[in-house]
């Protein structure tokens, strides 16, 4: 098997940086590197059973709805397109086995570079860096959204208290750059 090369090497290396409070850095910055990343889209007419297929492939009892995710013994289904699901996953996942009348399958692994963002800040952080409201209220864990992020197209993942964001592996160093940038100020920590 192909070695996944990170689009962060040699710039993701555990440090602090910026204006460290006495309470500790603001937000906290990981990769948190795919093994294993399948976008599913099914036909229009066939979305039912595109989704019990993609669910039983991560393990989980249903497929999301959108603008959800579902977490199962084998990966998490993010759905933020009608007829979409991304399936990711830190460990190998098959392909799932969709009949072509059913929709399409496609492996993304080495396209995505995913940067978890969490810490007690991140409410004010994720306000300065996408338009939209990620209070907790308002995007709670599981929830998933599509939006930009410095001129760039992001996912975005609510979860384990705080947002993955995904984005295309060829953006990922200049977003991980503009979230330095900005967390500078809240003090930040690479983790």
């Amino acid at each position: 098997m192909v070695d996944r090369a990170s689009a962060l090497e040699g710039h993701d290396s555990p440090r602090r940086f910026g204006v460290i409070g006495p309470d500790g850095p603001g937000v906290r910055l990981t990769e948190r590197r795919l093994d294993s990343a399948w976008l599913i889209a099914a036909w229009p007419d066939r979305l039912a059973q595109t989704g019990k297929v993609v669910a039983k492939a991560a393990g989980a009892d249903a497929a999301p709805g959108p603008g959800q995710s579902a977490t199962g013994s084998a990966g998490t289904l993010l759905r933020a397109e009608p007829l979409k699901w991304l399936l990711i996953s830190e460990t190998p996942v098959e392909r799932p086995p969709l009949d072509a009348a059913d929709g399409t399958v496609l492996e993304l692994g080495h396209a995505r570079t995913v940067i978890h963002v969490s810490g007690p800040a991140l409410e004010d952080f994720m306000a300065r860096m996408v338009p939209l409201d990620l209070r907790a209220g308002n995007f709670p864990d599981g929830s998933v959204a599509n939006t930009g992020l410095h001129h760039m197209g992001v996912t975005l993942l609510a979860r384990d208290g705080g947002i993955d964001i995904l984005v295309l592996r060829s953006f990922g160093l200049a977003v991980w750059d503009a979230l330095i940038e900005v967390a500078a100020q809240f003090g930040g920590e690479i983790a």
